[in-house]
């Protein structure tokens, strides 16, 4: 299973139709009409992204002028936007991947079926693949790792799916400042970053900026559930010299087959080679996971 990261932000007044607007703080900051345009292509891109928008607009509010806090901005929306189309290329790319190598054996009931019934016929080896890997997913569970069970779950293509809607994927799988974001953007994965961040920082004397990066979890549920990630990091230096970080992860659910299991750990190879077995046979679709956090270190 791959992965790749993410960048993180909040709370902000938006219209219904996916759009900020009209923003300014009390010094009069305003957002410019290039920014407006890359917020709106953001959130159209991963509704997510609001989340994160609305985060970093409050984090340079207290900018010293309207010059500044644009600019400020705009270079995490440049990075944003070029991050998210990255990840979304290769999401395509996996379920390129994917398609290709679908096992025409089971498709083959998909192509002797006409016209949609009220009835989705039976299919033995859908059903008997399914139960077994809703199996695995009680046995994930039993271990704690509930987030990898529940990302094991969204992946799963519906049996009416499977015949009667076969283009259907998972929609993106979002936590947002809760325990597993926390977990995600814990010492592990703030180590690998904030040395970059402390550094540009330093070297350039800049008090905010954008990047980022990738990173491969070592153990436990992290390495299990992501494993590889991408990530995007906005940061500001604050008054007390921390500095405030919205940080978004992402990954791709997807499987490839492991030779000589997950780093040497049977149990976990065997379990990743089951999965791509089921993604081979098109009854799991690779999907994109988002974990977006903000914290003052």
């Amino acid at each position: 299973m791959k992965k790749f990261l993410i960048s993180v932000v909040f709370g902000i007044s938006v219209l219904s139709f996916g759009q900020i607007n009209g923003y300014a703080d009390e010094n009069g900051f305003e957002i410019d009409e290039t920014n407006q345009s890359l917020i709106n292509e953001a959130i159209s891109n991963e509704e997510s992204n609001r989340d994160y928008i609305d985060g970093v607009i409050r984090m340079f509010e207290d900018s010293d002028s309207a010059d500044e806090f644009n600019a400020s901005l705009n270079e995490s929306l440049t990075v944003l936007n070029s991050y998210d189309a990255e990840q979304d290329a290769l999401l395509e790319e996996y379920k390129a991947d994917v398609a290709e190598s679908v096992d025409p054996f089971y498709v083959e009931p998909k192509s002797k079926i006409g016209a949609r019934s009220s009835v989705t016929p039976a299919n033995p080896v859908y059903a008997a693949a399914i139960a077994a890997y809703n199996k695995g997913i009680s046995m994930v569970k039993k271990k704690g790792h509930n987030q990898t069970a529940a990302y094991m779950k969204h992946a799963i293509i519906s049996a009416e799916n499977y015949y009667w809607n076969p283009t259907w994927k998972p929609s993106t799988y979002v936590n947002k400042n809760d325990s597993w974001a926390k977990t995600v953007d814990g010492e592990e994965l703030m180590t690998a970053y904030y040395s970059r961040l402390k550094k540009e920082a330093f070297s350039t004397g800049k008090k905010s900026g954008s990047f980022s990066g990738s990173y491969t979890f070592l153990s436990g549920q992290l390495h299990t559930a992501l494993r590889g990630v991408s990530y995007t990091v906005t940061y500001k230096k604050q008054a007390n010299g921390n500095y405030w970080t919205q940080v978004k992860v992402t990954d791709i659910f997807d499987f490839k087959w492991e030779l000589n299991g997950y780093d040497g750990n049977f149990e976990v190879g065997f379990g990743n080679n089951y999965c791509y077995a089921m993604q081979r046979a098109g009854f799991i679709i690779p999907y994109k996971i988002e974990v977006i956090h903000e914290v003052s270190r």
